[in-house]
């Protein structure tokens, strides 16, 4: 349960980087874009080492780290890119709500 919470801090902590520095350079761009791009960029991480780990490991416990970040670290992205994209749909559902 612990890598699960630090798994999604980790992705949360990265994406608000990325906004401050949006922010400092004045790009405009929605924090869920942001939030979705980095934990797409997590998740392809988190996949290439795991390959990586697969194919390099030798030794008692070849492969673990790559299954631990299949098994635990990918299903965190995929619920957090899930919950962005609802976020993101209620927010634009209310946005137009308000403009009408």
């Amino acid at each position: 349960m612990e890598v699960i919470r630090i798994t999604a801090a980790i992705i949360i902590a990265l994406a608000v980087m990325v906004i401050i520095i949006f922010k400092i350079l004045k790009i405009k761009a929605s924090h869920f874009l942001i939030l979705a791009i980095v934990d797409i960029l997590m998740g392809l991480v988190l996949l290439g080492f795991a390959l990586y780990d697969f194919n390099t490991s030798v030794g008692e416990f070849a492969g673990i780290l790559g299954q631990l970040a299949l098994i635990i670290g990918e299903p965190v992205v995929v619920v957090i890119l899930i919950v962005d994209v609802i976020a993101w749909f209620l927010y634009k559902k209310k946005s137009r709500a308000q403009v009408e």
